[in-house]
């Protein structure tokens, strides 16, 4: 089965970053296609399965995270003034 990863090039001169579609026994095993020097695989973000009914979209960002925390926080903020 065939998979997407992301790798960086370990050369330091190089630094490309790439995306590959490899098999999974061969993911760590990726040279990079620019200088042919080893890679270092990232952990992506993980896939959804559109057949499962799951919206990726739907799912909040950290960004959303953190609007959520800063609200709370002028909530408690302001109820401490009163």
């Amino acid at each position: 089965m065939l998979r997407m990863y992301d790798y960086e090039c370990l050369n330091a001169k190089c630094g490309e970053v790439s995306e590959e579609l490899v098999r999974y026994e061969d993911a760590d095993k990726v040279i990079c296609p620019i200088c042919g020097s080893p890679t270092k695989r990232w952990i992506g973000a993980p896939m959804f399965d559109p057949r499962l009914g799951l919206d990726a979209a739907s799912f909040p960002t950290m960004g959303d995270k953190w609007a959520k925390i800063r609200r709370q926080r002028k909530k408690i903020e302001s109820a401490r003034d009163e």
